[in-house]
């Protein structure tokens, strides 16, 4: 079990997460297999996030857009980087589309962070909104270079 993998216990599974550059396109063709139906909200099939935090240790500010289908107790995230440095945007510029992070629910997200990062996991981003749900990305394990994200419910 890797250093991060054992952080999680206390966590509930909740996503995995595809980075893809037109997320209306990818929503079509998901779709149109079979998946979904993709929502943001009950009024949103797709919903740009502004978010304000930190990556690679430094701030920074980005906005995605983003839209969820279930699949039994599990959602299908999609992810278009759409403005500012991000995770994201580094994923596509540098793999393209595709499966970007596993992503696991907890009440106890700091905490969560400090544990991994005690056994040796690299935060690659993270947001803390006063008032809102914070999230981290981990970076890439070296086995598969699974990307981990912890985020508040």
């Amino acid at each position: 079990m890797s250093e991060v993998e054992s952080s999680l216990c206390t966590t509930l599974p909740h996503h995995v997460g595809i980075v893809v550059r037109d997320i209306e396109k990818a929503i079509t063709h998901l779709e149109a297999l079979g998946f979904g139906p993709f929502k943001f909200d009950d009024e949103h099939k797709v919903f740009t996030v502004e978010f304000k935090g930190e990556l690679h240790g430094r701030p920074a500010e980005w906005s995605t857009k983003i839209s969820f289908a279930k699949m039994g107790s599990v959602e299908l995230e999609l992810l278009e980087p759409y403005e500012g440095d991000q995770a994201l945007r580094e994923t596509l510029d540098a793999q393209g589309e595709g499966p970007h992070h596993v992503g696991w629910l907890t009440t106890d997200l700091k905490g969560e962070i400090e544990r991994a990062t005690a056994k040796g996991a690299k935060v690659w981003t993270s947001s803390f909104p006063e008032d809102d749900i914070g999230f981290c990305y981990f970076e890439g394990s070296e086995v598969g270079n699974l990307v981990v994200e912890l985020r508040e419910p």
